[in-house]
């Protein structure tokens, strides 16, 4: 379905569809200053040509930090005659969170998803017949499992055969109890990092600065690389453009947590 960005005149808003293309229809995005905003998490707008831009759900696309509008507004003016959503990871990031900070019906879906990376994360799951890497698997990933039980409290157990195995009830408490701990903008951080990374342990870790960025995406693609070594990728631009992808949406997932509580007096 082709997308369309929709003008409301009489309210000075531009309406964001979730189209994954628009045609660009303003000439320069900018950052303004909330009066009185009733959520400390909704103090910076995002505008475009002086309107207000509105989320899916006909939300005003408003944020905690002007470093953080910044960033979304330079999302905006890079964009060329058609609007790539792809491109625009940070915008996409903050159009979520506020969504569920009016509405949080969805909130919970997210934590069970998040919980399911956990019981299928690679970091546990090490199904493969090649010596050579489980051994390599073993060496990089048993420090971030042991790293990661220590640090939350956990025993979680990594797994080699075919049936995933439940996460015990005490595990399973203790990292949901982590995840409704966290709020809306960090809510999603952590979901999107989950989701490219395949791995709830590393985006947790990463997320509390238990392992840097280049780790994190290096240790999720252990078998990737391995089997590049191995045979001649029958794609390999499709490969890239797809580890390019995780590694983007990962990195504005990280920045996007790390401007959250951002400010400037500069603005």
């Amino acid at each position: 379905m082709r997308g369309l960005i929709i003008r409301f005149a009489f309210a000075e808003q531009v309406s964001v569809q979730p189209q994954t293309y628009l045609k660009r229809a303003f000439k320069e995005a900018t950052v303004e200053m909330a009066i009185n905003p009733i959520n400390p998490y909704h103090q910076w707008f995002i505008k475009l040509d002086g309107k207000s831009v509105k989320t899916q759900q006909r939300n005003i696309l408003a944020v905690p930090s002007p470093q953080l509008a910044a960033c979304i507004a330079q999302e905006f003016n890079l964009q060329k005659e058609f609007l790539s959503f792809k491109q625009m990871p940070l915008m996409m990031l903050a159009r979520n969170a506020i969504d569920l900070d009016y509405d949080a019906t969805n909130r919970e879906y997210i934590e069970k998803t998040i919980i399911s990376h956990l019981e299928n994360d690679i970091i546990l799951h090490r199904r493969n017949q090649n010596s050579q890497l489980l051994k390599i698997q073993q060496q990089q990933w048993d420090p971030q499992l042991r790293q990661f039980n220590s640090r939350f409290g956990m025993d979680i157990q990594a797994n080699d055969s075919i049936q995933i195995a439940s996460l015990s009830q005490q595990n399973k408490v203790k990292i949901e109890s982590l995840i409704r701990g966290l709020n809306n903008w960090q809510l999603v951080s952590l979901s999107s990092k989950a989701d490219n990374l395949k791995s709830c342990i590393l985006a947790i870790q990463l997320s509390y600065g238990l392992v840097d960025l280049n780790k994190a995406l290096s240790l999720c693609n252990i078998e990737n690389y391995f089997n590049k070594k191995l045979t001649e990728t029958e794609n390999p631009q499709e490969s890239d453009e797809e580890d390019n992808k995780i590694s983007m949406n990962v990195q504005a997932a990280q920045l996007f947590s790390s401007l959250i509580y951002s400010q400037s007096i500069l603005y």
